[in-house]
């Protein structure tokens, strides 16, 4: 029977980047690796399989999906509909060094998706009947129409840049999702992704983070799934627009990398969906993040 392969070759992820175009958006947490990968000369790691076989198939899957190292990630998509569930199941584990009996988060997946997984795993045909769900992300997906955006301006005494390597522990210091990236792994998005980051420039000596003697304020980075996200303003440079001008900076410069401007908001952030909103993002489907972890564990007994 037919197996997973990994695609090794460069040129093909092109054709498979528009084959999950015609998916969309329900493949937009595939589709958004793919871009990544096209875009970003270094993997990141990462690594896409697809079914061997010459017939058609809407498997992808995506490997890992954070650079985490105690629990194993992904994300996957196929037309749950369409598809056979055990020629699915069967590819699925053919994955090369998989424990499906063990914890497996699950990143960025269409509600059609994470309910296939759930009667999947309950009987017991993908991994174990003794796992349950939990939910990292509840939320939606939300584009940004580039046609439409905004322009913004920075205040006086503040000046756009990118994030640089050392940037690092900031960014993860008031990132709610940390635990997903090591330290290697975020300083090799930073050095390597699209990102925005406010300075201001300070002569008092002993509160510049960065060599050149300045201070960052505020940022916004491309996640390695391809989604704008943790946008940050440090609390005391807040109402000034700086939050609003790293998104709308860094959705300029993924209008000319031709990558589509994504987030996703929690359905419970209101105000972050009210937000975006005023900006034009136009809300595009739900989407979920989740793990499935063994009955009686939960994540803080894998993170560090």
């Amino acid at each position: 029977m037919a197996r997973l392969r990994q695609v090794s070759d460069r040129t093909d992820l092109g054709p498979l980047r528009d084959k999950m175009t015609h998916y969309l958006p329900q493949s937009a947490g595939v589709r958004g690796f793919l871009d990544v990968l096209i875009m970003v000369e270094q993997k990141l790691e990462t690594e896409v399989y697809i079914p061997e076989s010459s017939g058609v198939s809407s498997l992808i899957v995506v490997t890992p999906s954070c650079s985490q190292e105690y629990i194993q990630s992904l994300t996957l998509f196929w037309d749950t509909e369409e598809e056979d569930d055990e020629e699915v199941v069967h590819l699925l584990k053919t994955l090369p060094g998989w424990d499906w009996t063990a914890p497996v988060y699950f990143r960025i997946h269409s509600v059609a998706i994470y309910t296939k997984v759930q009667e999947l795993m309950k009987k017991g045909s993908l991994g174990s009947n003794q796992m349950w769900s939990n939910k990292v992300f509840d939320g939606a997906l939300y584009n940004l129409d580039i046609s439409s955006l905004q322009q913004f301006k920075i205040p006086e005494g503040f000046y756009l840049d990118s994030l640089h390597v050392q940037d690092g522990p900031t960014v993860a210091s008031d990132w709610e999702y940390n635990w997903t990236e090591t330290r290697k792994g975020l300083e090799s998005i930073m050095a390597n992704q699209p990102s925005v980051a406010i300075r201001k420039a300070v002569e008092k000596e002993g509160v510049s983070d960065a060599s050149d003697g300045s201070r960052l304020v505020a940022w916004s980075w491309l996640y390695r799934h391809g989604f704008q996200g943790n946008t940050f303003t440090i609390p005391e440079f807040r109402r000034r627009g700086l939050g609003t001008a790293a998104t709308l900076a860094l959705a300029e410069k993924l209008r000319q990398l031709d990558i589509v401007v994504r987030i996703m908001v929690n359905h419970a952030n209101t105000a972050s969906i009210s937000y975006h909103q005023s900006l034009g993002f136009e809300r595009q489907c739900d989407l979920i993040s989740f793990i499935m972890l063994p009955d009686g564990k939960t994540l803080q007994d894998y993170i560090k």
